[in-house]
């Protein structure tokens, strides 16, 4: 089978398309073979090797979606010919043919696109989760990190359906102003001599959020913070940008603040954590496809790409001016 596989960190250039032996499913695992292949940014710190480490060679990929050609012990072989997605996990995706736990698989109903799925399955059910458990309303005031990218678009989308109050903020005014589309009320853009909070309170007549969502991490983490009003909530769910640095509890008091809002909130919600009970990751993928169904998700697809140029689709994520989905073709 054809397979994209590194074998040592770096950039783009790493990414290899080679030949391998097909896999075999293991016992509670079926064969799928994969259609569509969703990149995410994720995959480009697995190919760097940091902040999160993994074991060489890999062959990389989180999220995917195909059919059932194989099952393995113990799983019913009524699923084969099933269209299904499988993400959230590392088990050679950039890839014609994978073998997937069936723990990360959700089989599909038969109207759902395949390209469609593997676009908004990981980002959609992040959003699910993080927009869920923030519990919104109609009278919180929202702000998103990286608002135009594939995560912070969808939690944009999600929010504003809520009935929240949603500032989206972005690395330029241009795909700030794009967040406007996805249903954010007021944009603002990260740009260098901007303050961001000044402008965000500018912006909502003085308010501050009640709840800052922000898979950034390193970079943005002190403004997010800045940006919360009394007992607003940060909710941190990834670190693009690197870990957090340490930092003093007591920023969250307003007591070590130069008197900023206090009661503050700090949260890590990992959406695989809120995906493990049995049942629940199939729901959660329904949910948003319905989301899509009903418009209130776009799967936002900007570019499609042969699986042996995997390396062009790291490069253009790099680059961050794609505002959507980036998928690989493996049929």
């Amino acid at each position: 089978m054809l397979a994209i596989q590194i074998t040592r960190h770096g950039g783009p250039d790493v990414l290899q398309a080679v030949h391998l032996p097909d896999p075999a499913p293991g016992p509670g695992e079926v064969l799928i073979r994969n259609a569509w292949i969703g990149v995410n940014f994720v995959d480009l710190q697995h190919r760097a090797g940091t902040p999160y480490p993994v074991a060489l060679p890999l062959v990389p990929g989180t999220e995917a979606a195909g059919e059932v050609v194989a099952v393995g012990e113990g799983v019913d072989a009524s699923l084969t010919g099933t269209p299904v997605v499988h993400f959230g996990h590392l088990a050679g995706v950039y890839a014609e043919l994978t073998a997937v736990p069936l723990a990360s698989l959700v089989p599909l109903p038969p109207r759902a696109r395949l390209d469609v799925a593997a676009a908004v399955a990981l980002a959609g059910t992040t959003a699910e989760v993080l927009v869920t458990q923030a519990r919104l309303g109609r009278d919180d005031l929202v702000a998103v990190q990286a608002a135009a990218g594939v995560t912070g678009g969808a939690i944009v989308q999600l929010a504003a359906a809520a009935g929240a109050e949603v500032v989206g903020i972005a690395s330029s005014r241009e795909r700030a102003e794009g967040t406007l589309a996805l249903g954010a009320r007021h944009a603002v853009a990260a740009i260098p001599g901007q303050d961001v909070p000044a402008a965000v309170r500018a912006a909502t007549g003085g308010r501050g959020a009640s709840v800052v969502f922000d898979g950034t991490g390193h970079d943005t983490f002190d403004t997010s913070l800045a940006l919360l009003a009394r007992f607003g909530t940060l909710v941190l769910y990834g670190q693009s940008s690197g870990p957090v640095a340490p930092f003093d509890p007591g920023r969250l008091s307003g007591i070590t603040a130069a008197g900023g809002p206090g009661s503050l909130t700090l949260r890590w919600v990992s959406a695989s954590h809120y995906l493990e009970a049995p049942g629940v990751r199939r729901s959660a993928l329904q949910t948003v496809l319905g989301h899509v169904d009903d418009g209130r998700l776009s799967p936002r697809i900007v570019a499609r790409l042969p699986l042996r140029d995997a390396a062009e689709a790291h490069y253009l994520l790099e680059s961050r001016t794609t505002t959507g989905k980036v998928l690989l073709d493996a049929r």
